[in-house]
């Protein structure tokens, strides 16, 4: 309940939505020490594997910050935290390096959750990382099925949780190479199932993933109950 409270505290009482300190200068997110803390992060993308890149690593500020996204009707994050991170040369030059006419397609939301929440935050991160690199957001991508939250399940449950769940709902462009964009990568388990559906499309051989957040599977299990309390969907 600390970072729902921070995020009211940000509503309603003009706080940092890093630090929680109220009274101090925002950007309007951000005091100017959280917003240096955010920059230095930036400069330290995560490469679990070599087809996924994470912008930043789970911290109590990009935690923060993520939740404020996907809960506090707070859609600005997704282009503020890109832009950050893509001012970086090597976050930008792994992206560019993946290839010119890349189409980034957010991880769908079930249409219940997207009514509850107004957005779909993979979305937005999507066509934030498009604006940047001249690509394209595709949404080619439809849920089959409305599965239980990911931080819910154990670390080897994740996987068959989400297995399937991902089909597609149009054909995909030729000469287009897809990046799956989701808020947060802890065992892969979601983006492995829509790379699944482009793997029976046969193109799981193209495509790569791009998201916010790497949650180190350490910290995943010491956030496990707390994550539960904020019922984190994915």
């Amino acid at each position: 309940m600390k970072i729902w409270n921070g995020i009211s505290n940000f509503i309603f009482g003009n706080a940092c939505l890093g630090c929680l300190r109220s009274g101090l200068s925002l950007d309007p997110w951000l005091c100017p020490d959280c917003r240096e803390e955010l920059r230095r992060l930036s400069h330290f993308p995560r490469r679990p594997n070599p087809d996924t890149l994470c912008l930043y690593a789970m911290t109590p500020l990009t935690k923060n910050l993520v939740h404020g996204l996907k809960y506090g009707n707070m859609p600005g994050l997704a282009g503020y935290m890109v832009n950050l991170a893509l001012q970086d040369l090597e976050t930008y030059g792994t992206l560019q390096a993946w290839g010119k006419g890349l189409g980034f397609v957010p991880v769908p939301l079930h249409p219940a959750r997207m009514r509850e929440r107004g957005y779909n935050q993979a979305e937005k991160l999507a066509m934030a990382i498009s604006r940047r690199m001249k690509g394209e957001v595709l949404p080619v991508l439809k849920r089959k099925s409305f599965r239980m939250s990911q931080t819910t399940l154990s670390r080897e449950n994740r996987a068959s949780n989400v297995a399937g769940a991902f089909e597609f709902k149009k054909s995909w462009p030729e000469h287009k190479i897809p990046i799956i964009v989701d808020d947060v990568y802890t065992t892969g388990a979601t983006t492995g199932a829509c790379l699944y559906a482009f793997e029976k499309m046969n193109l799981g051989g193209f495509a790569k993933v791009c998201t916010l957040l790497y949650e180190e599977s350490a910290t995943a299990r010491m956030d496990f109950a707390a994550d539960n309390a904020m019922e984190w969907h994915v």
